[in-house]
């Protein structure tokens, strides 16, 4: 049994250590405060390789901006276009990605940094408040062919639109037009 000097110094340690533990908690909500308005303003870009393709994504990935060049119609199909788009535009989102890992790289560091489970056999750690997950990317379905609809999804042959016409000229205003009242509304 521990007398009372033993239980007051052992209590004195505790204190220092939870002290230490709330004071890195602090200091590295602080940081990841300042990481994420700088994370907010991150975005990443990438091109294709002759340059007529252009993606620019947010902090998160998403697009923001696509630039096609003059010639990025040429010589190349709809489809190896809609191609190109995507991997650029994946590429942006893994530049992107990869800096705010970067920036994020101090505040989940592990080295010396206490942990609540530390203290506490059991306990929630705090380091995976600070962890960014990194997620693959699944490989995008092929697009459908004319196969996968039996058909080709585009018309062969252009075909004349109808429109409905009313020759009710007015109908909903009692045969007065609204366009002739002039200021008499």
């Amino acid at each position: 049994m521990l007398d009372d000097d033993q239980l007051a110094t052992r209590n004195a340690e505790l204190r220092g250590t939870l002290d230490n533990l709330m004071r890195e908690l602090k200091d590295r909500t602080d940081g990841l405060r300042d990481a994420q308005a700088a994370i907010a303003a991150m975005s990443g870009v990438a091109s294709s390789p002759d340059g007529n393709v252009v993606v620019t994504v947010d902090s998160t990935g998403v697009l923001d901006k696509l630039e096609l060049g003059p010639r990025a119609f040429e010589r190349v199909t709809p489809e190896q276009l809609s191609q190109t788009i995507t991997q650029v535009a994946r590429r942006a989102a893994q530049s992107v990605r990869e800096q705010v890992n970067a920036h994020m790289a101090p505040l989940t560091s592990e080295e010396g940094v206490l942990d609540l489970p530390d203290i506490v056999p059991g306990a929630p750690s705090i380091k995976d408040i600070f962890k960014v997950e990194q997620r693959d990317e699944p490989a995008p379905p092929p697009p459908p062919s004319d196969e996968d609809f039996g058909s080709s999804v585009l018309r062969k042959e252009a075909r004349p639109v109808q429109r409905a016409v009313s020759t009710d000229e007015d109908e909903d205003f009692g045969g007065n037009s609204i366009m002739g009242k002039g200021n008499r509304w």
